[in-house]
Formats: C-alpha cells, structure tokens, sequence
C-alpha cells in the first residue's frame, strides 16, 4: 500500500526530529537536554514535536533504539555468514565503528547509558533499553569466548575481554573524531584491533 503525502510529511519529520535530538542529547546529558533545543535544532514548532514524542524520555528512548536496532541488523548479518571467531569479531567492529563515525554525537550517549548498565545503576528508561545492551554485550562475549576456545585469545574471564574489547573500539573512534581524522572506519578498527590482540593475543 503506497503511503499518502500526509504519512510520508509525517515520517520525515519523525526523522528530523530524530536526527535533531541525537545531536542535542550529545552534546547534552539527558537531563540538560531539553525539548525547546530539540525543536530548535530541528526547525520544527514544538507542537509538531509533541504529536511525535509525547516526552522527553519517550524522544531519547527512541533515538538509542534507533540507533540499536540498526546495528542488531548489521551484526545478525555478519554473524549468519560466519567464519573464524576474529573475522566475525573484525566485522562487527567495523559496523560498529561505521554508524559512530556516520552520527558520532552517538557515541557519547551510548557510553553515557551503557556505564549505568555495566556498573548495575537503576535506570529511568525502559526495559527494552537494558534488553538492547544485555544482547550487545552477550553477542560480544559469546564472539570472545569462542575465540578463547579455539585458541586465537588468551584464557581470560571473557567478561574481562568483552569490557577491553569495547573500551579499545571506543578509544579509538574517540581518538578519530577528537582529531576530526577521515581516516576510513576499516584503519579506525585494525587500531583497535591490534590494541586489542596485543593485550589479549594467544601467542603462537
């Protein structure tokens, strides 16, 4: 079913205001943020706001789900291909590293929410947010403790190696956009990468 002008007038606002709040809520934490800057950084009147998002909280919820659920796309597909646990590694990486580097005022919110996760804080949000960084961070560690297995990685907590594994990927995309660097993502992960391997690399 073709949709008409006043759904497809509707989705692209829906998208602006995505767009808009991404930027907003990184430069900001969510409760500096506010709906007035949101609306603003959009060009779009605070009730065309509201008819989307009835709060503040629903707005970022759907900006971290956005951003989630693009990336459960991409990593289900590098997985369902398989290959070596280090290849698969090395792709997820680098999908990781594309969509930080396309909206990287992402970054910062993700790191932000997910510290609370990782360090057991309530949360505000809702469920389904915990439920995103629970698979993001058993889908790593499953990667990691295969690789253990076969002999690629050092014997080590795999809880350990998932935490190391995120943090060197993260310096490294920090690193890029602190020095407003175009380097392509695939330079961006083999630094991070070879941090990685180095710290936690069976020797042969």
């Amino acid at each position: 079913m073709i949709p008409s002008r006043k759904e497809l007038e509707k989705s692209q606002r829906r998208h602006l205001l995505l767009e808009a709040a991404s930027r907003v809520f990184g430069r900001k934490p969510f409760d500096e943020a506010s709906m007035q800057e949101v609306a603003a950084e959009a060009q779009i009147g605070m009730q065309g706001l509201y008819e989307q998002f009835p709060s503040k909280q629903a707005l970022y919820e759907q900006v971290i789900l956005a951003r989630a659920l693009a990336f459960q796309a991409k990593a289900e597909r590098i997985l369902s291909a398989g290959g070596a646990p280090l290849e698969m590694l090395r792709g997820l990486a680098l999908a990781y590293a594309d969509q930080f580097r396309e909206r990287p005022m992402h970054l910062p919110m993700f790191i932000r929410d997910r510290v609370q996760f990782d360090w057991g804080f309530d949360s505000r949000f809702m469920p389904r947010l915990r439920e995103v960084y629970e698979a993001e961070r058993s889908r790593l560690k499953a990667l990691l403790s295969q690789a253990i297995a076969a002999g690629q990685l050092l014997d080590l907590d795999a809880d350990f190696l998932t935490q190391l594994c995120f943090g060197v990927l993260e310096a490294s995309l920090y690193h890029s956009h602190r020095n407003r660097s175009e380097e392509p993502a695939d330079a961006c992960v083999g630094r991070a990468m070879g941090c990685f391997l180095r710290a936690a690399g069976a020797q042969p």
